[in-house]
């Protein structure tokens, strides 16, 4: 949708995009091929997880599109300071501020919902613990109760496969929703500020490339947690 701003060709899907989708479909395709099968005091939780996941494939489409949008803004900055920048390169860092912003939400959104899916499929119960909780809090609370280990595993490496990125992109989004914005937040961390000093613009192609680690990592989790569950779960 979002390629119409460069007058480009709607997405194929392909690679990481395509596979994470197709697992999730999969999984889907098995629910409703079931639907009539379900005994009637299960209906509501299918069809719940049926609705849920068709939000994945969704969730995913916007967050590729705030990536390539975000990467293709990138390519046009090329100034470190604000005031270095003429009007039609400012107007590219803001539209690139935009869109980063808006894939550091809409990256853990996934991450979230998905704990939420999991807890709920899993029936872990982990709003005992927390009423509000995230995609992490699910896989400790999966550790700690030895529920579907090899998938807890393979979801825990992947996460720290992805550490150090995640980490960087968790702490902005953070600030972005809870305390200050990004912009703000690389302002403050420049070391003895004076008055008058030129504003140093956040470090464009290293946040380009952690919003891809996180993308990847978003859909390399949907594809390792939906074949799991088509394959144990879905069929057991």
């Amino acid at each position: 949708m979002l390629r119409v701003l460069f007058n480009e060709p709607k997405r194929v899907d392909s690679g990481l995009l395509l596979e994470a989708g197709n697992a999730v479909r999969v999984y889907i395709e098995h629910l409703e091929s079931r639907e009539n099968n379900h005994v009637t005091s299960e209906y509501a939780k299918y069809h719940r997880q049926a609705i849920w996941s068709k939000g994945f494939i969704d969730a995913l489409d916007e967050l590729e599109q705030s990536k390539y949008c975000c990467e293709r803004y990138a390519e046009l900055i090329h100034k470190a300071f604000l005031e270095e920048m003429d009007a039609q390169e400012m107007e590219s860092y803001h539209r690139f501020v935009y869109f980063y912003k808006n894939g550091l939400i809409r990256l853990f959104s996934i991450l979230d919902k998905l704990g939420t899916f999991m807890n709920d499929l899993f029936e872990l119960k982990t709003e005992t613990l927390k009423s509000r909780f995230s995609y992490f809090t699910v896989l400790r609370r999966m550790h700690e109760k030895h529920i579907h280990g090899s998938l807890e595993v393979q979801l825990y490496n992947l996460k720290m496969d992805h550490k150090a990125a995640l980490d960087r992109l968790r702490n902005q989004r953070n600030m972005e929703i809870h305390y200050i914005n990004a912009e703000m937040l690389d302002d403050l961390l420049q070391k003895e500020p004076y008055p008058g000093d030129r504003i140093h613009v956040e470090n464009v192609r290293s946040n380009v490339v952690d919003l891809q680690q996180g993308f990847d990592m978003a859909c390399r989790t949907l594809l390792i947690a939906f074949t799991y569950i088509t394959a144990n779960v879905a069929k057991g």
